[in-house]
């Protein structure tokens, strides 16, 4: 029985054997996970090649040629530097107001021109103060006919006078002043004693001989350091004899102010009355930037600027004035900047156009005026 026992375990362990082996995947079969295919991927795999160093850097990926040119991205242009001249920071312009109250003028602006336009730079010109002794002062005295003594003034300036004349000098200004013509006593009945016969209302030259009389006068006497420009008649006083001509230099073109400037009054026999000549030694000039063109229209805008239109309006049109402005034009203008002997010329933008007031039935020309020097203290207000 024992041997019985036995022999029937072996047989189930050889039957346990032949159905696991005939189950059992051949070795050459067996799936290999090296060999495996990858998941799908939008972008391709790259891999080192084999026996390389796994720190290599990876090949580019290559991209499919489409024809299509790529597009550069657009490189933004600087901003120009801001070129501060030879003469530093600038003090406050002195820009000629306006004789009308600013409350009763409001206007809203429209531009119509390109502000690409505008310069960005300009020169500014330093006023050189002439340099005076006793020596020069009592020349020019004599030159003009004046024989006294030189004194001092308490401005530091000089001062001649006798029975002809009055001759006061300083650094940046000149004026004289000649003798008054005695008038003839005349008798009563006289004709001459008539108005219509007074030496007074002798005829004066006309404009073109006045401000040649004058110019001529101003570059005999070395007045003037500068050429001057064409000149103009400010004022005729026939009553008087007399006409006032004015001048200012030909280069900058226009200045606004009286510096540097000369005011010469002519009389009807062709003499020089009265003059008074704000000329310096010298305009010396230097480079400066201009602000940007889009800041000097939001000083228009916001009303950083001073604005000139026709007086006469203000007695025509209902106050306060109200409108619009179209500016179509700019252009530059210089005006004095400083005090005493330390003066400049600088730029200011002046903007024209018209303007269609409330209430009024025709438009009227603006100008409107802006300080234009990046490098410059701004007028307060």
């Amino acid at each position: 029985m024992v041997f019985a026992a036995l022999a029937l375990i072996a047989m189930l362990l050889v039957a346990v054997w032949a159905i696991r082996g005939f189950w059992r995947t051949p070795p050459s079969e067996a799936p290999d996970a090296a060999t495996t295919p990858p998941v799908e991927s939008a972008l391709p795999v790259v891999t080192a090649p084999p026996g390389s160093p796994s720190n290599l850097p990876l090949s580019p990926v290559e991209t499919p040629d489409t024809g299509a040119t790529p597009t550069p991205a657009p490189t933004p242009t600087p901003p120009p530097p801001i070129v501060v001249g030879a003469f530093g920071e600038l003090p406050i312009p002195n820009i000629p107001q306006p004789a009308y109250p600013p409350n009763l003028l409001n206007l809203a602006y429209e531009l119509a021109i390109d502000l690409a336009r505008l310069p960005q730079d300009a020169p500014v010109y330093r006023l050189v103060p002439r340099q005076w002794d006793e020596t020069t002062v009592r020349a020019l005295a004599r030159s003009l006919g004046i024989d006294g003594t030189v004194e001092r003034t308490a401005g530091g300036g000089f001062l001649v006078r006798s029975s002809r004349g009055q001759l006061i000098v300083n650094e940046l200004t000149i004026q004289y002043q000649a003798e008054l013509p005695s008038p003839t006593p005349q008798p009563t009945n006289s004709p001459a004693a008539t108005p219509e016969t007074t030496p007074a209302e002798t005829a004066l030259p006309d404009d073109a001989e006045l401000r040649r009389i004058a110019r001529d006068w101003l570059q005999s006497h070395q007045l003037v350091s500068t050429p001057i420009d064409e000149g103009q008649v400010r004022e005729r006083l026939p009553d008087r004899g007399l006409a006032i001509v004015t001048f200012g230099p030909a280069e900058p073109t226009p200045v606004l102010s009286a510096f540097p400037g000369a005011t010469v009054t002519v009389a009807s026999d062709g003499t020089v009355r009265q003059a008074f000549v704000a000329w310096p030694a010298a305009l010396e000039p230097s480079t400066y930037s201009l602000r940007p063109a889009q800041a000097l229209w939001q000083d228009v805008q916001s009303g950083r600027a001073t604005v000139e239109v026709d007086e006469r309006l203000f007695e025509r049109a209902s106050l306060p004035l109200r409108g619009v402005a179209r500016l179509t034009s700019a252009e530059l203008a210089w005006v004095d900047a400083g005090q005493g002997s330390s003066r400049y010329l600088t730029p200011v933008v002046r903007f024209r156009g018209t303007a269609t007031i409330e209430g009024y039935p025709e438009p009227v020309e603006v100008v409107v005026t802006v300080v234009a020097v990046a490098a410059q203290a701004s007028p307060r207000g």
